[in-house]
């Protein structure tokens, strides 16, 4: 902090406090004393202003409190004697900035999948053309343009999903042509990619994706199986689903571990539920649920009754 009224400082103070509570732990120092991530200065004194030129040059994260906030794009402003409220979320805010502007914004997803089948799955990526994918007695076509994988033998979709991760599974490209004239007649069953990805992975407790940079939001709800699904995935596809989160400060707001906040966002992505840009930016009701949305939902998926009765 540089440059601070004492009302200030003590706010600062006590929004600290709660975030500790958040299991977000901020240490407050004054400017210069050591090397910080992160400063909160008043632009208003020469301190502050000092420090705040300083921070912009060495590409700190700043929290600027200015006579009247400015809309910028580079740093967080409040106006004059911020509440603690004001803090609290300034701090999140700057907090996941620093935690995206110093991850690896690629993160390892430019590269394919380390399983054939599940590099041919992924929904973030979409293929021009359909995929015939064969392993032993399986065969099966993937058109990640549609969503869609088709079965070409009668074979169970459990069997398919246990071998998810085996290594023999061949790869061929399908012209539309051929997909019509060849394969087509011999589909036995569609099945969306999305549930795939779904109900498959939970199993795989031990599989490791690549690590999602910066925020990430649900665009829709996964259909989740009560009896697989890990219990903490509720809440964290709940948050997810109202708002962007990056995942070290919502691990902290749902006392879920990080690695565990990465994997469904992973699995949002892999998915095609990953809000893009554009609609994350998009404040409509088609994209934002409210809170009772997200109880009935959860309801929902898990079985579970409301009042006593079922949400079915």
């Amino acid at each position: 902090m540089a440059g601070l009224d004492h009302l200030s400082v003590t706010r600062l103070k006590v929004a600290c406090s709660l975030l500790a509570g958040e299991r977000i732990t901020v240490r407050l120092i004054e400017w210069g004393a050591e090397r910080a991530e992160l400063l909160v200065a008043d632009e208003s004194s020469e301190a502050g202003s000092a420090a705040i030129q300083l921070a912009i040059k060495q590409k700190t994260t700043l929290i600027r409190i200015a006579a009247a906030a400015r809309p910028s794009r580079t740093t967080c402003e409040l106006s004059r004697l911020p509440t603690v409220r004001e803090l609290v979320e300034a701090l999140k805010s700057a907090i996941c900035a620093e935690v995206t502007s110093t991850a690896d914004t690629d993160a390892g997803w430019s590269a394919p999948l380390p399983h054939p089948l599940l590099e041919h799955l992924r929904l973030d990526r979409r293929r021009e053309k359909r995929t015939l994918l064969e392993s032993g007695l399986f065969r099966v076509i993937s058109n990640s343009r549609s969503g869609t994988l088709h079965m070409l033998r009668r074979m169970p979709i459990e069997e398919l999903l246990r071998r998810a991760l085996e290594p023999d599974w061949w790869a061929t490209e399908v012209s539309d042509s051929k997909w019509e004239s060849v394969y087509l007649p011999d589909v036995t069953s569609t099945h969306a990619i999305e549930t795939i990805w779904w109900s498959s992975l939970p199993r795989l407790s031990e599989l490791e994706f690549p690590r999602v940079a910066g925020t990430s939001r649900l665009r829709a709800w996964p259909v989740l199986d009560a009896g697989t699904a890990p219990g903490s995935w509720p809440i964290i596809l709940a948050k997810l689903s109202i708002r962007p989160w990056c995942a070290e400060v919502l691990a902290s707001r749902t006392s879920v571990s990080v690695h565990e906040v990465q994997k469904v966002m992973a699995l949002a992505r892999l998915s095609g539920l990953e809000a893009t840009v554009d609609e994350v930016g998009r404040n409509t009701r088609a994209t934002t649920m409210t809170h009772v949305d997200t109880v009935l939902r959860l309801a929902k998926r898990f079985g579970l009754k409301l009042m006593g009765t079922a949400n079915g």
